[in-house]
């Protein structure tokens, strides 16, 4: 009787009858990687291009930053009107030195020679266009406008300017290529009414603006993180007790004295200032990080603003944070100050008026959706990488 071939396979029978291949499997190797990844590539470049093109991302955040920053700008001019001719007008004549060595040329320079009359004009505008920028009324123009006249007032007194005048700068750049108005604005009821399309290549540099707003703010916060390291004062937990101490920054000394009252509290907040800024770029790409992130920075932020009396530099920074929170937030909290606000007017000694809501009920989709006709109350739709 010949016997069977026997296989180099080794095959195990289980109990139920079937066979089990324990041949030991080759180890992977990196061309075996390589080939089942060809494609990883080509999938990445299509994921990006989709990004950039399907839709205007962060477009609630871009709109908070847009109310919030011109908020602030229009109070900084207005705060300083009895002073602007002073440090930046006429009056500023004593700085010729100072802007010869920053060199700064049109338009920046335009109000160096200006007179009295022209300067009040330009300051004028200045905060017309803030207004104009707050409310998100064309935009497309008037983001470029406001930047060259806030930048123009800025450049005549730049030792008296801090960071938030600076950064402020650089964010208008960028937002000039994004739809800042897309939600919440009088352009957005305009698109709406008129039914006015999108065009794919606005969506790109939109989001491409978006991506330089956010690279600018995680560089700004890594940055300062890194440098405050260096410091000894930062090293040895007690650089929050002397600008708290000093009488620049000590707007409130009985605050700043029960603030640095406990070392421990001191050191607590100098070392959670210079984490959160170097750990504030990586804690963006988790969803649960992200917000720990976000918080972090607003508390840190309304600490400057209070604390140290820079409530322009915290604002400032603080309005280019939101655009890291997604839409679908952003419409709840609207939703959120609008019930609240209705409450706390219901609870007011108003005259009573002859006749009441129940008299004329609101349309359906009222509320979020009257703020934003384009669709602010689909939140479940918002995208959530903002």
């Amino acid at each position: 009787m010949n016997a069977e071939p026997v296989s180099s396979t080794a095959v195990q029978t289980k109990n139920d009858g079937s066979q089990q291949d324990d041949t030991p499997k080759k180890p992977a190797t990196i061309r075996g990687w390589v080939t089942s990844n060809r494609w990883g590539p080509v999938k990445l470049i299509n994921l990006v291009l989709t990004w950039f093109t399907s839709n205007r991302h962060a477009d609630y955040g871009l709109a908070v930053m847009r109310i919030a920053s011109g908020t602030f700008i229009l109070g900084w001019l207005v705060l300083n009107i009895p002073v602007a001719a002073r440090i930046w007008g006429p009056g500023s004549a004593y700085w010729d030195g100072y802007r010869e060595i920053l060199g700064y040329q049109w338009p920046l320079n335009l109000l160096r020679d200006a007179g009295s009359g022209p300067f009040w004009l330009w300051y004028v505008a200045a905060i017309l266009l803030s207004i104009a920028f707050v409310l998100g009324w064309r935009t497309r123009i008037i983001t470029p406008l406001l930047f060259v006249f806030y930048a123009g007032i800025v450049a005549q007194n730049t030792p008296i300017a801090d960071g938030g005048n600076y950064f402020i700068r650089i964010m208008l750049i960028y937002l000039v290529f994004a739809d800042v108005s897309r939600r919440w604005s009088l352009d957005s009821r305009r698109r709406a009414r008129k039914n006015l399309q999108e065009h794919e290549a606005a969506t790109v540099l939109h989001n491409l603006a978006l991506c330089l707003v956010i690279g600018q703010l995680c560089l700004v916060y890594l940055e300062a993180g890194l440098y405050k390291v260096q410091g000894t004062l930062w090293q040895n937990g007690t650089a929050m007790y002397y600008p708290l101490q000093s009488e620049a920054y000590g707007v409130f000394p009985w605050i700043s004295d029960l603030a640095t009252h406990f070392t421990w509290a001191v050191v607590l907040v100098t070392y959670f200032s210079v984490l959160v800024q170097v750990a504030f770029t990586f804690m963006l790409f988790n969803k649960i990080t992200r917000r720990l992130a976000l918080l972090g920075i607003l508390a840190m932020h309304l600490g400057i603003a209070v604390l140290m009396g820079l409530p322009f530099f915290s604002g400032i920074m603080a309005s280019a944070d939101a655009v890291l929170v997604s839409g679908a937030t952003w419409v709840l909290i609207v939703g959120w100050l609008g019930r609240t606000g209705r409450s706390v007017m219901g609870r007011l000694p108003f005259p009573s008026r002859t006749s009441t809501t129940a008299d004329h009920p609101p349309a359906a989709g009222a509320g979020a959706d009257a703020l934003d006709p384009e669709g602010a109350g689909t939140a479940p739709e918002l995208d959530k990488v903002s």
